[in-house]
């Protein structure tokens, strides 16, 4: 099957939008979270899209706090809509992040609630349609965030030095280059010694569906 290149989300009669890709993955990440996550924990999604992972997911995962976060402005009516019909009381409605800017551009109320308190950060298919000034931002400010023990998962697609590449990622990567030539399904190797780089080492590797990946990061033993 191959990786899932980006949809338009469709509208629905609310302010709903829908992304065929999360209907198709959101167990798999769901049953990683739920196996590696402590029982309590504040959670921000960056990326949050429509807000059908944060609705579905979130939701199932109830003494979790999950902050939902969105660079388009646009998103907010269908991530806030998605949370509602939920009727989940752990998710909270969607604040501006820009990774590129310093602290992400976080007000300052919400950047001191977040700043190293931060017990998980998660976000999918989001580095390989971005630049890879976006990778650098998020890792950057994931080491900020995070609490000492704190987590962060990256879901998408990666290329593996020590696996042989599926053919339909070689197709999704040229597709994706020819939309814009600043993005591309990025080396795993280059991501995981970015992280190393901010203090952030690759604890695990989930096999997705679609030919993806799910990494997990965690912050690095002092010395």
């Amino acid at each position: 099957m191959p990786s899932q290149k980006p949809e338009s989300s469709s509208p629905s009669p609310d302010a709903r939008r829908y992304a065929p890709a999360t209907e198709r993955n959101r167990q798999a990440i769901y049953e990683v979270l739920k196996d590696n996550l402590s029982a309590t924990g504040q959670l921000l999604e960056v990326a949050s899209g429509t807000g059908e992972h944060a609705a579905w997911i979130g939701s199932r995962l109830p003494t979790i706090t999950w902050q939902t976060s969105e660079y388009d402005r646009d998103l907010f009516s269908s991530i806030q809509a998605h949370i509602q019909a939920s009727a989940a009381q752990n998710i909270s409605p969607p604040v501006h992040v820009d990774v590129t800017h310093k602290n992400w551009g976080l007000e300052e109320k919400k950047l001191s609630q977040l700043h190293s308190k931060t017990d998980i950060i998660t976000c999918a298919n989001m580095i390989h349609i971005a630049p890879w000034e976006v990778a650098i931002g998020l890792i950057q400010g994931a080491s900020k965030l995070l609490s000492p023990k704190g987590l962060l998962f990256i879901y998408g697609p990666f290329f593996q030095s020590d696996v042989e590449t599926a053919p339909s990622n070689l197709e999704f990567d040229n597709w994706l280059k020819e939309r814009n030539s600043s993005w591309g399904i990025r080396q795993l190797d280059d991501v995981k010694k970015l992280a190393a780089d901010h203090g952030l080492v690759l604890h695990k590797i989930h096999p997705m569906p679609a030919n993806n990946l799910f990494l997990q990061f965690k912050k690095a033993d002092k010395i």
